[in-house]
């Protein structure tokens, strides 16, 4: 009779262990099976929100190619852009144009060949540098030069490919055109600080001219070969434009002490925008970013992040 008793007592215990491993299995599954789906939904929003934000790039562009005046300036509908805009039920994308000709071009400081120093571009790359407070701006002007000329023959102060290689991770001097901001890690000089201070000013598209309706203070007295254009002048021109566009680079003359300012370097067009675009559906979020040329017809770059 107790034999019998232990065999049922077993029993119940290894139905008790089967039960246990089983509701282990299925909770364990559920839990794969919930993560699956979240995993599957988060794509498939993530793939919905790409769509979005590429349909933004293009929006961006038609918001370009409809501006036709003769001038370009945050008071149009480019610089307003199109703030958290509800597509359908789930959708939201956010749209942001950028000018870069209101910042320096770094590939205008040599000259179209590559040969040599673009001179008035170079020497307003010192400005910048030097009004931004950075440690002996000609070291970085001529290490930038060098990055981009075609010779490995490094300037005054500046570094080629020989300088380059006797680092602890050796690499040549690129000897061409700067793709991105990224870049200027790489060039002698360029510590992230200094990136940091010049970026808000600078890109690697754009003119050699910059439009005074968007340009910063510190771009404004850059490009002035004479430095006729100081702080106040600066000020004075963004105070002008915020009242009313210059349509018209000649309208500088109408700022105190500008009448001989020489308006080589100044234009009230923009070359290039940078568009921005963000698309939101549920948690999916994805970003994308254009560099297109001013009439919003010609793709320079896009990045998907």
């Amino acid at each position: 009779m107790k034999t019998v008793k232990n065999e049922k007592g077993m029993v119940l215990l290894l139905v008790l262990v089967v039960v246990a491993l089983l509701t282990s299995l299925i909770t364990e599954f559920a839990f794969s099976t919930h993560v699956d789906l979240r995993l599957t939904e988060t794509f498939r929003d993530r793939t919905r929100a790409w769509y979005l934000a590429k349909g933004g790039i293009q929006a961006g562009r038609m918001i370009l190619q409809d501006d036709r005046n003769g001038y370009d300036h945050p008071s149009e509908f480019w610089g307003i852009g199109v703030p958290s805009y509800a597509v359908g039920e789930e959708g939201v994308v956010s749209i942001s144009l950028i000018d870069l000709d209101a910042r320096m071009n770094l590939n205008r400081i040599v000259s179209a060949g590559r040969q040599n120093p673009n001179v008035p571009i170079y020497d307003s790359f010192i400005r910048l540098f030097d009004n931004l407070g950075l440690d002996n701006p000609n070291a970085l002007a001529d290490a930038l030069v060098d990055w981009i000329d075609v010779d490995d023959s490094p300037r005054d102060e500046g570094a080629e490919s020989n300088d380059y290689q006797r680092l602890e991770q050796p690499y040549a001097a690129k000897n061409d055109y700067l793709d991105s901001l990224d870049e200027l890690a790489l060039i002698q000089g360029f510590t992230p600080e200094v990136i940091r201070q010049i970026a808000p000013f600078v890109s690697v598209f754009g003119g050699e001219a910059v439009n005074i309706n968007t340009a910063p203070a510190e771009v404004l007295m850059a490009m002035d070969a004479l430095e006729l254009i100081g702080r106040a002048q600066a000020e004075e021109i963004i105070g002008h434009r915020a009242d009313k566009p210059f349509e018209q680079a000649t309208e500088l003359n109408s700022i105190s002490g500008l009448g001989n300012v020489l308006r080589t370097y100044f234009t009230v067009k923009s070359t290039a925008f940078q568009i921005n675009s963000e698309g939101w559906v549920n948690d999916g979020v994805r970003r994308v970013t254009a560099v297109v040329d001013s009439d919003g017809r010609n793709i320079h770059y896009m990045k998907v992040d």
